[in-house]
């Protein structure tokens, strides 16, 4: 081939060559681009602000607590004696006895601050209370009320404890509704229970009156003669008020009459001890 045939190849290639060194140029350029760098910049200086928010330079470094700091704070809010402590995890476990028990006590370590309390035993010296008979809390009930008639005790639940709810009746005929401390028969609240309202035609729409215990009594010995030993109403807040009234008879045999306590019927009567 000759020198004349070579050289529009040669031109070609050359020309090639030169175009693949202007793209490689432009692909670094593209790389330096102010563009670029701006990017780059921008996300350095997100990472450092959030290094910086998540370190907070500014605020001091919290210290640890001593024990015995967090344990006066702890006593402060529970009389007692701690009788152990160990730190973990920058909360301190103590163990508080008081008069009621052993407790246990998990304790912030920087602000002394309690975060949880559980009962680990009991004291056997704690007083437990003893929840009062009806016939307890009826003598008791009738000394503080000297002077009222009884018209209805009952032992009932409220918001998950136990009290006793009870209707006197005062000499005007006005009445109250008493709600009583079960386990020492103090009157934790009492309200008037207002007479029914007159009627559209002018008498007065008056709600089912109970028998009173003497009258459940009698309708009781009218059925099963013997001597009455309690009377208690129920069935009050149910809409379906009964006395069970327990009679003790001379063969020794004892009954619960059950009498309706607006009527006076006798709904039934069962045996503790039956003859067959």
């Amino acid at each position: 081939m000759t020198e004349q045939e070579k050289r529009p190849e040669m031109i070609r290639s050359e020309h090639e060559h030169r175009l693949g060194n202007k793209n490689i140029n432009r692909s670094h350029r593209g790389i330096g681009s102010p563009k670029v760098l701006w990017l780059g910049a921008g996300t350095l200086a997100v990472m450092l602000l959030v290094a910086v928010i998540w370190w907070k330079p500014w605020e001091p470094a919290r210290e640890q607590l001593s024990a015995d700091a967090v344990a006066q704070s702890v006593l402060n809010q529970y009389p007692g004696e701690i009788v152990h402590s160990t730190l973990k995890d920058g909360t301190y476990s103590m163990q508080l006895r008081s008069e009621t028990g052993l407790y246990d006590v998990q304790a912030d370590a920087f602000t002394a601050t309690v975060q949880s309390i559980k009962r680990l035993e009991s004291s056997p010296q704690a007083e437990e209370k003893t929840l009062w008979s009806r016939e307890q809390m009826k003598a008791e009930l009738l000394k503080q009320r000297a002077g009222e008639h009884l018209v209805s005790l009952e032992l009932v639940e409220q918001q998950g404890s136990p009290v006793y709810t009870a209707v006197v009746e005062a000499r005007d005929n006005s009445r109250q509704e008493l709600t009583l401390d079960p386990y020492t028969g103090e009157i934790i609240s009492s309200k008037a229970i207002k007479p029914s309202p007159p009627s559209a035609t002018g008498g007065t729409d008056k709600e089912p009156q109970f028998l009173n215990e003497k009258q459940a009594e009698q309708k009781a010995l009218a059925r099963v003669p013997g001597e009455v030993d309690d009377v208690e109403l129920r069935g009050t807040n149910s809409g379906n008020p009964y006395y069970l009234v327990e009679i003790d008879l001379e063969d020794g045999r004892e009954a619960t009459v059950q009498v309706n306590a607006i009527s006076g019927a006798i709904r039934s009567v069962t045996w503790d001890k039956d003859d067959d």
